[in-house]
């Protein structure tokens, strides 16, 4: 697992016990609602998603982790960014079905695995059991899938060195080029004042 996830597992852990308000309000849904999403009031919505939304915004890891309130679209996301699997391992974003169908479409929960021994895995979830942010252990029966933002944010980070690459490479290229048209006569006569004096 890289520094940076256990930097955001250890954001998780720090709310480690939050739970509902009265009328289910959590501050991670009312962030929600003020920073991701406007179209409605997300501050007494289930909020299992938007805890792990919340804790990648405050360390800039937004674009490797993602920002959603459904776990279904989280899901597809993960799976459009090619970074979907069915191996957990610390660091990887769990999803469920309660059901059991083991389809995209019907995830209805969603956690991040901090460790792993056999089949069961140790998680830290958001709203669960009465709305509270725990740790669980489970076994992975009702897991749909893992998404791994650690894949997401080594790719990120390709590309970022390719457009450096790139763009070193056409620095380089430039700088090489033989003087452009003019460049002479503006040294001649340069040459030509500091000789007779004549210039003003």
């Amino acid at each position: 697992m890289t520094p940076e996830m256990q930097k955001f597992i250890d954001l998780l852990e720090s709310q480690l016990g939050y739970s509902e308000k009265g009328g289910s309000y959590t501050k991670f849904g009312d962030w929600y609602g003020k920073h991701v999403e406007f179209d409605a009031d997300y501050s007494s919505a289930p909020w299992c998603d938007m805890y792990l939304s919340w804790a990648a915004h405050k360390l800039g890891y937004e674009d490797w982790i993602g920002q959603f309130a459904w776990t279904v679209s989280h899901a597809k996301w993960f799976k459009e960014q090619g970074a979907w699997g069915h191996k957990p391992k610390p660091g990887a974003i769990v999803f469920y079905d309660w059901s059991g169908t083991n389809r995209i479409d019907n995830i209805d929960h969603v956690g991040i695995v901090t460790r792993v021994e056999g089949d069961t895995i140790f998680t830290i979830e958001g709203n669960i059991d009465g709305g509270i942010a725990k740790r669980k252990e489970r076994d992975t029966s009702k897991v749909v899938g893992y998404g791994y933002p650690e894949r997401i944010k080594a790719r990120l980070d390709d590309e970022v060195a390719q457009q450096a690459r790139e763009a070193r490479k056409k620095a380089e290229e430039q700088a090489a080029l033989p003087p452009g048209p003019g460049t002479d006569v503006v040294i001649h006569l340069a040459a030509t004042c500091q000789g007779d004096g004549a210039c003003p």
